[in-house]
């Protein structure tokens, strides 16, 4: 679907077979069991129409063709247009497309200029969009998948991932009532850059039905993907109603009504009873956006932490100490809720890059230095100063230190993020972001961390946040913003109990459950049955996302 063949990390969904050492294959291979499932879908929205003019995108090796072929729908078929990049891959669709007896045709083209000047004219859209991100999209796909998303009202959001403009354009395709069923992966209902796409389908399609299977259900496919189907529709109107179907073990369905202020679409993998309880607590009065009295944003960014980062052997070999601040290097070298200038000195002591470099103007400059010259020169031979965040700074080897925050939050978890109180007052690097409580706050930083690891705002981390391979969550300082958080005065008085669970528990869960007991005592609208409902709807969001953990996906 790019420009170049050589240009491509991969196409489609892919598989372990096709991640070889230069990762520049397009292979495509869909498992027979969503190729049907995408089938019985579409043809459960067509209804009997017979007739049908179908297009496939991104064609691969012909699956869904062949899939095509096995069903009975193919007798109702007038004809097919596959489209595929790789002249490999293209002319295995084409055997594909030639053993079903059916007509049509195999387009060895890139489809986003395959696209170009073609209207409306399929009535069924059966595709696998190339999944490859936008630093390995050509410029020319780059401009091409500008030009359709700003055609679709879609602009800006193109090039964060090739599947988005190929699905936009693949649909934009099909005659008003026609229908579509595709594999995407699951960053459709999650992914800041595919949220103009929601808004789109909801604008533009009806009938829309999400299918969702467990993490690591299909060992040859390296992403995490669901099955969208809906019907085109000129005239559609918001809110629409979306069906899911979850098959993990039994299958499982449920319905949500979903507007364009959804935002992520995260929340409606919940139960409905399960999202009412989340809507359900945001009007509590103690219940406020984080952003009402407390502001995240990202710490120092050194371009080369472990240059910057030092030990004290490091700090005294090369008579650093004039340049050498206290620093946290990560969360997990905190292992309470308060962070003391105590456990820096223990991290120092246990040769732990605990200091910072910060080379400022304000201080004596490190060339006039013998030793601290040294440790300049030996930056230069490892190729520090040739790292981008370096070269663009005068000296290179002056960063730009922000500093401490009184409240630290960790940018990546695995079960939920953590808020540890600063009363180090240390400096951190870039995978923590640092946090103060806004001027007029009617609670203080120990207040905050207190009651911030309960079951309601660890569940708005989950629907707010994203996840990567692995199971991952990261939190953006936007969506660290939008955290519900409880706004409890005096809660201070819990967190010396709170810190000593955070330290000594094997138990993951024990803290969350701890300041879960202790909100509901401290804010009576959030009693246990409420706390017992949002703790059961977090753990549905996290399980699923932690499934990840066993499976092996591509990053």
């Amino acid at each position: 679907m790019i420009t170049s063949a050589t240009e491509a990390k991969v196409g489609s969904m892919r598989t372990r077979d096709e991640v070889s050492d230069d990762k520049l294959r397009g292979g495509f291979y869909s498992p027979d069991v969503l190729v049907e499932l995408c089938i019985r879908r579409s043809a459960e929205l067509l209804d009997g129409r017979s007739d049908l003019r179908v297009l496939e995108p991104s064609a691969g090796d012909g699956a869904f063709l062949r899939g095509i072929g096995r069903n009975d729908i193919a007798r109702r078929i007038q004809k097919i247009e596959a489209v595929e990049i790789f002249a490999e891959e293209a002319a295995k669709a084409a055997d594909a497309l030639d053993s079903t007896g059916l007509q049509g045709r195999v387009v060895n083209q890139n489809v986003l200029q395959w696209s170009q000047g073609r209207g409306p004219e399929f009535d069924w859209v059966l595709a696998n969009p190339p999944y490859v991100r936008f630093q390995f999209i050509s410029d020319e796909d780059k401009q091409r998948a500008k030009e359709i998303s700003s055609g679709l009202g879609t602009a800006g959001t193109s090039v964060s991932n090739l599947w988005i403009p190929v699905f936009l354009l693949s649909l934009s395709k099909l005659r008003d009532g026609g229908v579509f069923s595709v594999i995407l992966p699951t960053e459709f209902l999650t992914g800041i850059s595919a949220g103009a796409v929601r808004n789109w389908l909801l604008a533009n399609t009806t009938d829309l039905t999400v299918d969702l299977f467990e993490p690591g259900s299909f060992p040859s496919v390296l992403q995490e993907v669901l099955i969208l189907s809906g019907r085109a529709s000129k005239g559609a109107t918001t809110p629409s109603t979306i069906r899911f179907y979850d098959h993990n073990g039994d299958t499982r369905s449920w319905s949500h009504v979903v507007s364009p202020a959804a935002g992520t679409w995260t929340n409606y993998l919940l139960l409905p009873d399960q999202n009412d309880a989340l809507a359900a607590v945001q009007s509590i009065s103690e219940v406020k956006r984080l952003s009402s009295v407390a502001r995240f944003s990202v710490s120092t960014v050194t371009g080369a932490n472990g240059y910057f980062c030092v030990n004290s052997a490091q700090v005294k070999a090369y008579d650093l100490e004039e340049w050498a601040i206290p620093l946290l290097p990560r969360s997990r070298h905190a292992e309470g809720l308060i962070f003391t200038g105590e456990e820096q000195q223990a991290l120092a002591e246990a040769g732990q890059p605990a200091w910072l470099l910060s080379f400022a103007a304000t201080k004596s400059s490190p060339e006039d230095h013998e030793l601290a010259q040294q440790y300049l020169d030996e930056g230069v031979r490892l190729k520090i100063a040739q790292r981008f965040k370096c070269r663009v700074r005068v000296p290179w080897y002056r960063v730009p230190v922000v500093p401490a925050g009184g409240l630290l939050l960790s940018k990546r978890s695995n079960r939920y993020p953590r808020v540890i109180s600063n009363h180090a007052k240390v400096v951190t690097t870039d995978t923590i972001y640092k946090g103060q409580i806004l001027a007029g706050a009617p609670i203080t930083a120990d207040d905050f961390t207190a009651v911030f690891h309960n079951s309601l705002t660890m569940l708005s981390a989950e629907v707010e946040g994203r996840s990567f391979g692995g199971g991952v969550l990261e939190l953006v300082p936007s969506e660290v913003n939008a955290l519900q958080v409880p706004i409890v005065p005096g809660a201070t008085s819990e967190l010396a109990k709170l810190d000593e669970v955070s330290r000594t528990s094997d138990d993951p869960e024990a803290l969350i459950e701890a300041t879960d007991e202790a909100l509901t005592r401290l804010v009576p609208a959030l009693d246990a049955q409420t706390m017992s409902a949002l703790s059961d709807a977090r753990h549905t969001l996290m399980d699923r996302r932690l499934q990840r953990t066993h499976s092996k996906f591509y990053d």
